[in-house]
């Protein structure tokens, strides 16, 4: 089987009530897909991220740089393709769009290889399980959002079944948002996991007093506090905070990955299919984290296509400790069955149909390139 062309494709959604964290604001979010068509017309699916990027800017990239490199060849050939074409972009200024964008295609090239087998995608990469233990994600700040109101929401997903929830910090001041985790412990009750995320906002002191400041909360881990590029101070950070550290799902390819764990030191590696390089990318990583005895958490905030994709790899890999579903960022979740992704005690059921198990006609969809 062959690969005949590769088309892009973008989803948007516009908020009401414009929903924030710490360092932006969402009016509309955009999810951008590629799809990978084979000369006997199945298609496969996948999704780069694109936050803060103009998706015009990823389907230009992907038409003129990399998708020569992918078409007519056989998509059994998809991971010496992918490192070919990083090869290339390598020594370069786009290294790292490179890899978020040859993670779509190569995502899109799993869920072809798994649908021609008949396989579930966690199946065909080599299951470890068949249910990933998930965390509710949401807590985002809202203009006029009252703290019954954030209380009620987080609590609400405990009912829904989750066992875990995260929510956003650092967009106000310490002492309110000490107010805020407070009331969202009392609100799930001491047995449910919570989780905080700081979306890189803090320096080093300011990442202390934090950490220090929840304590009295049980939170799981304080997530991206710091500066991506201050492993520095992250490595400090982490060996002198109460609560456990997560990073950096925004960090891009083994390499980074190898720093942010060795020069970082973290506690839990928080890596992303949609930005890291791919499925077998994110494998590697996970590999490389179990080597240091880490548990890695992905991460995820854009669609469907992105959640399957992220649970299919967790799926296939020991030390997964979680999975990011969140609330707020929920786009093409309308375009699966109700049932497709089904929770039960805290874990997430892996889907069982082939590939991703996701069927999106990309005609459906608005072409980014006219």
């Amino acid at each position: 089987m062959r690969i005949q062309r590769i088309l892009t494709r973008i989803d948007t959604r516009c908020f009401e009530r414009p929903p924030r964290n710490p360092r932006s604001t969402w009016n509309e979010k955009h999810s951008f897909l590629v799809f990978v068509v084979a000369d006997d017309g199945q298609v496969g699916v996948g999704e780069a991220w694109c936050e803060a990027t103009s998706p015009r800017t990823l389907a230009t990239f992907l038409d003129a740089d990399l998708a020569p490199l992918f078409v007519g060849a056989h998509i059994q050939d998809a991971q010496r393709l992918w490192h070919v074409a990083f090869d290339r972009t390598r020594v370069s200024a786009k290294p790292g769009l490179a890899l978020c964008v040859l993670g779509a295609v190569e995502t899109a090239l799993w869920d072809l290889a798994a649908r021609t087998y008949g396989l579930p995608l966690y199946r065909l990469l080599g299951s470890c399980m068949d249910r990933v233990f998930a965390y509710a994600s949401g807590g985002l700040y809202r203009d006029g959002m009252a703290l019954a109101e954030l209380a009620n929401e987080m609590a609400g997903y405990v009912a829904q079944g989750f066992r875990a929830v995260k929510m956003k910090v650092a967009g106000v001041s310490l002492a309110e948002d000490v107010t805020r985790v407070r009331m969202v412990r009392e609100a799930i009750g001491p047995d449910v996991r919570l989780m905080v995320d700081a979306v890189y906002m803090l320096d080093e002191p300011a990442a202390m007093r934090m950490a220090r400041a929840f304590e009295p909360f049980d939170i799981t881990f304080l997530e991206a506090p710091l500066a991506p590029g201050n492993l520095p101070g992250l490595r400090r950070l982490t060996s002198r905070s109460p609560v456990p550290i997560a990073g950096n799902e925004v960090a891009f390819g083994l390499d980074a990955f190898r720093d942010l764990i060795v020069e970082g030191g973290v506690d839990v590696v928080h890596l992303d299919v949609n930005q890291c390089g791919g499925i077998a990318e994110s494998r590697r990583i996970a590999a490389l984290a179990a080597a240091f005895h880490r548990s890695v958490s992905y991460h995820c905030a854009t669609s469907a296509v992105c959640f399957a994709a992220n649970l299919h790899a967790a799926a296939s890999v020991p030390n997964v400790d979680s999975i990011e579903w969140h609330m707020v960022h929920r786009m093409l979740f309308d375009r699966v069955p109700r049932d497709h992704f089904r929770l039960h005690e805290g874990y997430v059921l892996l889907p069982e149909k082939p590939g991703l198990g996701i069927d999106i006609n990309p005609d459906t969809l608005s072409p980014v390139l006219a």
